[in-house]
């Protein structure tokens, strides 16, 4: 009976620690798919359109040195990007980041 407590207790441990590992796997990324506004070095405006009110809606995300930039498969920095005005893209956000709207990433179309 001891030795079936210790291998119990001993699962719930190991149980724990993947759980716990797997947390920051679980970041709760938001992608926002739209047209561009506005781009400037440090911020992005797009229209997008509200899944829940299905209106179009003007959508301001934050810009900063760790966002990644994709144009098609290659990651570029974003100056080399030459993002448009009218350019449709894709913005990701992790919605459980300390700074709200701050984009991880960006995904336009190759060119």
């Amino acid at each position: 009976m001891k030795r079936v407590k210790q291998q119990v207790l001993v699962l719930g441990a190991a149980a724990a620690v993947v759980v716990l590992m797997c947390a920051p796997l679980a970041a709760h990324n938001v992608q926002h798919a739209g047209t561009v506004l506005t781009v400037a070095a440090d911020k992005l405006q797009i229209t997008s359109v509200n899944k829940t009110t299905k209106k179009e809606e003007t959508v301001a995300f934050i810009i900063d040195r760790k966002t990644k930039v994709k144009r098609g498969a290659v990651v570029v920095a974003f100056a080399d990007a030459k993002i448009a005005k009218g350019e449709r893209i894709v913005v990701v956000v992790n919605a459980d980041a300390r700074i709200k709207m701050l984009a991880t990433e960006l995904r336009l179309a190759a060119k």
